[in-house]
């Protein structure tokens, strides 16, 4: 009963959600001076229905650690998905393309989960379920909502005080930046919370636990940032194409900022595990503020999508002490110290890849770009494998366990 009122409460809020956005749908084309947003704002507006209906049905999932059907259903909807949205490309249906598929997928991971974890909806809508979850969710609402705000709004200045073509190249560097870290926390995020909130009782062992997971992350970011920063020139003329040259030193900019991303992605579910959400939305409106500061200055002072990418790594590493002291000091009551430890040898093993990535850069340059960036692939896997075999007195195998685990 108490399940089918907070579904309820979901229906609602995504039917006010979706309205508004729909509502709002001339205001933001007007705002981008482009009237094709319309209608794709108005479709749109069925994903916050469907999104919104999937909540307490995907917590459930999530509760009881269904990882492996989630990422089975996942997969075959992405598939299917991605080839409708080609097909429907190829005969001419433009930005209509990309707008189509993830309605469609939300549908149906909608029908799926409601099979599994069926609902009703509560005409009476019993109050007393809301609040007795109010005092965690206000404060996760709270930040996900301040997160979403100082994550977007540099595409958001951009589009409106530069242009539609600087915006292009950014969002292309940005997105392609985020797509290793897209993938690890579409696996870590709805891991982390379940499994964390089974030692919220021993605050210690949770300490250990996600250090040791930190440790894993930073032996990944940390030589993956400087295997994208020396690969982004034939990476992005693979994937994307010459046309996207201008959209190289964005990318490069940014790829410095992963390892810290990576590792502060995985904060939300300590914070939560610990009941700690009111410490997670203070981090979030302060963190949220550098953000915003950094990125003003940059826009109205250099007016470059380069000096935009520079403001979030400056704003980045700001945020990332301050939220780890908080953590470290108010949830764990330990010092901020043993975090720096964890990151101490993969930030060596980063520096010594780029040594060796600059010499080769700059005494044995290959203007093919298929070569280059095999030969690159090859010396980045070899150099850092060598340095966890030798330095860390471990195999890449141990690493690879550890990240199974």
């Amino acid at each position: 009963t108490d399940l089918d009122s907070i579904f309820t409460a979901t229906l609602i809020l995504g039917l006010v959600l979706g309205g508004v956005f729909f509502v709002s749908s001339w205001t933001i084309a007007n705002f981008y001076d482009n009237q094709l947003l319309v209608p794709i704002c108005q479709i749109l507006a069925v994903n916050l229905l469907m999104n919104s209906a999937n909540l307490v049905p995907n917590s459930l999932m999530m509760r009881d650690l269904r990882f492996k059907f989630v990422a089975t259903r996942s997969l075959i909807l992405q598939i299917i998905s991605g080839i409708f949205a080609i097909i429907v490309a190829y005969y001419g249906w433009s930005v209509y393309a990309l707008v189509i598929p993830p309605i469609f997928t939300s549908i149906c991971v909608c029908v799926i989960n409601l099979y599994y974890y069926p609902r009703r909806i509560d005409w009476h809508f019993n109050l007393i379920p809301l609040k007795r979850i109010f005092s965690y969710s206000i404060y996760q609402f709270l930040f996900d909502s301040v997160n979403y705000f100082s994550r977007n709004l540099d595409k958001l200045v951009i589009g409106r005080l530069m242009s539609m073509d600087a915006l292009g190249y950014y969002d292309k560097s940005y997105r392609l930046m985020m797509m290793p870290l897209s993938k690890v926390t579409q696996v870590l995020n709805p891991v982390l919370q379940p499994v964390l909130s089974t030692l919220q009782d021993d605050i210690n062992e949770m300490e250990k636990k996600y250090g040791k997971l930190v440790s894993i992350l930073s032996n990944v970011s940390f030589p993956l940032a400087i295997y994208l920063l020396f690969t982004a020139y034939d990476l992005i003329n693979i994937v994307y194409g010459n046309k996207w040259d201008l959209a190289v030193p964005a990318f490069q900019i940014l790829t410095l900022s992963l390892p810290l991303q990576m590792i502060l992605s995985s904060s939300g579910g300590v914070f939560q595990s610990a009941n700690s959400t009111q410490y997670m939305f203070l981090t979030g409106i302060r963190n949220t503020f550098f953000t915003v500061s950094t990125l003003f200055i940059a826009t109205f002072w250099f007016k470059t999508i380069e000096a935009i990418a520079w403001s979030w790594n400056i704003s980045l590493c700001i945020n990332f002490i301050l939220t780890y002291r908080t953590m470290y000091h108010s949830v764990f009551h330990c010092s901020f110290g043993n975090l720096l430890c964890h990151l101490t040898k993969p930030f060596i093993s980063a520096s010594m890849l780029f040594v060796v990535m600059l010499m080769q850069h700059c005494l044995l340059p290959i203007s093919n770009i298929y070569l280059s960036f095999v030969v690159k692939t090859i010396l980045a896997i070899a150099v850092t494998f060598l340095f966890i075999r030798l330095v860390m007195h471990t195999t890449p195998m141990a690493i690879l366990k550890s990240i199974k685990s």
